[in-house]
């Protein structure tokens, strides 16, 4: 009866320190699962997404619109992946209404530093979703990828334009375009898809490095083995539009997280939720490490001590 308890001690050591090891998210943060990299072909389709963090939400624009969500979240060790499908929203109305090619827009905004500032480097990735309407049938359908950062220096004009894009953001608006998204080394790629009429789903599928030779734009610089908190916020909008002899229409967006119509959750980060990245999966390259040490010393003990009782 000794060595049976002897034994099941050592078993509960064992277990108890892959428990004590085991690297997960706190209640408040959510982990950012490794997965494979999935086909980015614009549909949000791929098996690989089912392994992914899934958040299920809602956007919800000022003038009561509410727009149902499934957002997928992953990364691989190297790149982020980001698979968002807005069910039922149809095209950008404006386009409708105007019969002009007008955006819709999905962006996740990254305070890199956790610290709930924006200040230099902050990180922003996205896709553009252009649908063409004319004569109430759906004529073209393509995207465009998005990369923005923070600029803590006041473009005045380019405040002024966001201030009529958007008058009921009551901070300024220093979210700025990397002037590098049309080179070469672009850092976000993605594409878009659109399906069902008048009426039908919008997906954004996209990907970008979670480190890169551009440290002042994309400013994650997330090191392979690195586990690192984010403050992150996602955003849904449309973009409005002004006419030749008229007043500006502002554009239709809502945040993530929030609760209803939430203005200033990209100028506001102790709003953001929090993310975890642990690039080595469940346990940390560290953790397993002393994991194993602990594993062979509790085996260790568990044979010295049968030894001896015998």
């Amino acid at each position: 009866m000794k060595l049976l308890n002897i034994f099941f001690c050592g078993l509960l050591l064992i277990t108890s320190s892959s428990l004590i090891f085991r690297t997960s998210a706190p209640n408040h943060v959510t982990l950012i699962k490794e997965i494979n990299a999935p086909v980015l072909d614009g549909r949000v389709d791929d098996s690989a997404w089912l392994n992914a963090t899934l958040l299920d939400l809602n956007f919800t624009f000022i003038n009561g619109q509410n727009h149902r969500a499934n957002v997928h979240l992953g990364h691989n060790g190297t790149h982020f992946f980001v698979g968002a499908i807005i069910f039922l929203v149809g095209p950008n109305p404006f386009s409708v209404a105007e019969e002009m090619v007008l955006p819709d827009g999905f962006l996740i905004y990254f305070d890199v530093q956790n610290d709930g500032k924006l200040s230099p480097p902050e990180d922003a990735k996205g896709l553009l979703n252009f649908v063409g309407v004319r004569h109430s049938q759906i004529y073209l359908s393509m995207s465009l990828s998005l990369d923005w950062f923070w600029d803590s220096a006041e473009d005045l004009p380019f405040l002024q334009n966001w201030g009529e894009r958007r008058p009921s953001v009551s901070n300024s608006v220093l979210w700025t375009p990397d002037e590098n998204i049309a080179a070469s080394n672009i850092s976000t790629c993605g594409m878009g898809y659109y399906s069902g009429g008048l009426t039908g789903d919008q997906h954004f599928e996209f990907c970008f490095p979670l480190s890169n030779n551009d440290k002042i734009a994309d400013g994650l610089q997330v090191a392979t083995g690195e586990t690192r908190t984010m403050g992150v916020a996602l955003e849904f909008f449309r973009q409005g539009y002004e006419p030749e002899d008229g007043v500006r229409i502002p554009d239709l967006y809502d945040f993530w997280p929030g609760d209803g119509f939430t203005p200033n959750v990209s100028t506001t980060p102790s709003e953001y939720a929090r993310v975890l990245l642990n690039y080595e999966g469940q346990f940390g390259s560290l953790n397993f490490g002393i994991l194993f040490i602990v594993v062979v010393i509790a085996v260790s003990i568990i044979l010295w001590l049968i030894t001896k009782h015998k």
